[in-house]
């Protein structure tokens, strides 16, 4: 061997060995146990990187630790295996903390500094603002009059899109790129209301634009110059908002978006920092709602038995109506479906957990001594990965690996599923808001293109994506290729009645809600 290329080799030895001897020497004897993966410090960073939520679930299988750390440069990640631990540390939201990481997304969006000095004070207190604006907007995405008119106008839009696809007979499609345009178009419209900004395609395109690279700002402090394309898109975007909330369009728009204005003004934002903030708030109604739905369309169509289990279920809600002219009117109310549809309600949770792959990231604000004897050291990350939850056996099952739709209906024999072991939707202190109008909406429409169309792949079976190429903040898989459909209506003549009459309390969802509708 050449001496230059020996010389090589064991200088990479030697900062290899260092690098294990460093890990050691700072490790605590009192924190989780760190798992060395490759290049210590660096191998954690590819493996996430290639891998994404899969890496997680790898290094639990192979390790079957109940928490471990992940050393990067710098920092350090605590990875939480096992379910028993979760409660405890939802009990402890103020030093294990998500509302560090909602107070930075205000660089993200490009909100003053003075904006984001406020929404990181008082980051351990129910009243700062980081903390208070998701109970603040509880009232609001509950059950009750606002939660029922955001449903409504979601379904007007169904009904509108739907009724002009029939029209058209056999239509041939993308199923993502059908999926996420009518998503948004119903998620924003019920939302933003009549002045709705993303109504302007060139502003909805530029949000895609920034969303597909809404990171960025966090990780390149200096975006604005290396990733100009990115940080015009979101210029553009925070224009059109701001001109929004200066004519009052925020007047007029759902109980939500009124009562976010209420509060962040509350605290002092200007309307130009509010505006940026519905930025941030648009990541959240669609980034993982719209992919949510592809999934869930995908797997009810996708499997003839989870598609007639379905339709019989949601057609048995349908009444026969008979005008004065003996004319027939199919009426169905969608509110129905929510209490009356167990297999389309355990379609979408499986859905959930079956395809959810959010990191449930939180921050430690202070050291904590979990269970009394395993150290997190603060200033560090924790996740309680959602893909690891789910895939849980003990949590699950030994079929936790598949997909079953009926795996959330009651059935004699049949153990309960461990309800703090879904993660969809956070858990504890950390709770979607949202999860209900989520809910409704993509179940909704789900019921409707079950009653109204069949949905055929154009190769003729179908074909899962890959997702190779998902972006890393997604919640749900954005599929590298889109899947060529055909749209053929069902009995294109009958007449419908849809209505939404309203909903007085909860899905049962997450282990909370079941909290709540017991009490």
């Amino acid at each position: 061997m050449a001496p230059s290329l020996s010389v090589a080799f064991g200088g990479l030895a030697a900062t290899y060995l260092f690098l294990r001897f460093l890990l050691y020497l700072t490790q605590d004897a009192k924190e989780p146990p760190a798992i060395v993966t490759g290049i210590p410090f660096f191998g954690p960073l590819i493996g996430m990187a290639r891998q994404k939520s899969g890496y997680y679930n790898q290094l639990r299988d192979a390790y079957k630790l109940p928490i471990y750390t992940l050393r990067l440069p710098f920092s350090r990640m605590y990875i939480v295996n096992a379910t028993e631990l979760v409660p405890a540390l939802q009990k402890q939201w103020r030093t294990v903390s998500f509302a560090a990481i909602a107070a930075g997304a205000g660089n993200m969006v490009g909100m003053s500094k003075e904006a984001v000095k406020i929404m990181h004070k008082d980051l351990t207190s129910e009243h700062g603002f980081s903390v208070s604006w998701p109970k603040y907007i509880a009232p609001v995405m509950s059950p009750g009059k606002d939660l029922d008119e955001l449903s409504r106008k979601a379904i007007e839009i169904f009904l509108e899109e739907l009724g002009n696809l029939r029209a058209q007979g056999t239509v041939r499609a993308g199923l993502w790129g059908w999926t996420n345009r009518i998503m948004d178009k119903s998620t924003t419209e019920a939302v933003w209301g009549p002045e709705n900004p993303y109504r302007d395609p060139v502003v909805a395109q530029a949000w895609k634009v920034f969303e597909s690279g809404f990171l960025t700002f966090s990780v390149f402090p200096l975006a604005k110059y290396f990733y100009p394309r990115l940080y015009q898109a979101r210029e553009l975007v925070a224009a059109a908002m701001t001109n929004y909330i200066h004519k009052g369009g925020h007047e007029t728009a759902s109980g939500l978006v009124q009562k976010r204005y209420e509060h962040h003004r509350q605290f002092g934002l200007s309307h130009e920092d509010i505006a940026r903030g519905e930025l941030g708030n648009t990541f959240a109604l669609l980034g993982s709602t719209t992919p949510c739905a592809l999934w869930v369309i995908y797997h009810i169509f996708s499997d003839s038995q989870v598609l007639a289990d379905i339709r019989t279920e949601v057609s048995a809600l349908i009444r026969e109506i008979v005008n004065e002219d003996k004319s027939i009117i199919s009426s169905i109310d969608l509110a129905n479906i929510r209490t009356s549809c167990p297999v389309l309600l355990s379609t979408f949770q499986e859905t959930l957990r079956y395809r959810t792959v959010a990191p449930g990231p939180r921050v430690l604000l202070d050291d904590v001594l979990l269970d009394g004897q395993i150290l997190l050291r603060k200033g560090n990350m924790l996740m309680i990965p959602a893909s690891v939850q789910h895939t849980n056996v003990s949590a699950w099952g030994e079929d936790a690996g598949n997909f079953d739709h009926l795996r959330f209906v009651p059935r004699p024999g049949r153990k309960k599923p461990n309800r703090v072991a879904f993660r969809a939707f956070g858990g504890g202190h950390v709770l979607c808001p949202g999860r209900h109008f989520a809910s409704t909406e993509i179940m909704a429409l789900a019921a409707l293109l079950v009653l109204q169309f069949d949905v055929v792949p154009v190769a003729g079976k179908w074909v899962e994506p890959t997702w190779k190429n998902s972006p890393v903040q997604a919640g749900f898989p954005i599929p590298d290729e889109d899947i060529s459909v055909e749209f053929r209506p069902r009995e294109p003549d009958r007449r419908w009645q849809v209505i939404f009459s309203g909903a007085e309390k909860a899905m049962g969802i997450v282990s909370e809600d079941f909290t709540t509708v017991e009490e």
